[in-house]
């Protein structure tokens, strides 16, 4: 009988140290002694809000276009050129003596509508042109004659 109730105590006691631990209110005073101490603020960036410099795709001809940027770049900015499938056809740049536009021609590849890349380590935008304007003028030869349509 004295060992039963000895077990039922012991395991009493268990319990209670068990949830007592397990509860919180013991591991709150002991990551206070423990943990180091955070700082008291939260920094960002600086130029967290400086808006990124945004372009567009203009087409030119006959798989050719240019990148036309809203704003002077100040640094290198990298352009990264895929075709339609994701194959990368080109990784140039654009540099501040370029101004704020550059032009590219793909005459000697297949696809028609190309996926462009540009950024550095600020920003990054990914836009797509299809490189065959509408209107354009075709000229069509017959037995030496020349017609144009659109």
């Amino acid at each position: 009988m004295k060992q039963i109730l000895l077990k039922k105590i012991f395991t009493s006691g268990f319990l209670f140290t068990l949830l007592y631990f397990s509860s919180g209110m013991v591991g709150e005073f002991y990551a206070q002694d423990f943990l180091p101490k955070g700082e008291g603020s939260v920094t960002f960036p600086k130029n967290l809000n400086q808006p990124d410099v945004d372009f567009d795709l203009k087409s030119t001809g006959q798989k050719k276009f240019k990148i036309v940027l809203d704003e002077k770049i100040k640094n290198k900015t990298a352009v990264k050129i895929f075709d339609i499938v994701g194959n990368l056809i080109l990784e140039d740049a654009i540099e501040p003596k370029d101004g704020k536009q550059k032009t590219y021609n793909f005459a000697h590849i297949k696809s028609q509508l190309f996926v462009v890349e540009v950024g550095n380590s600020k920003y990054n935008k990914t836009k797509s042109i299809y490189a065959d304007p509408q209107g354009e003028k075709k000229e069509i030869k017959k037995a030496g004659e020349t017609a144009s349509t659109e």
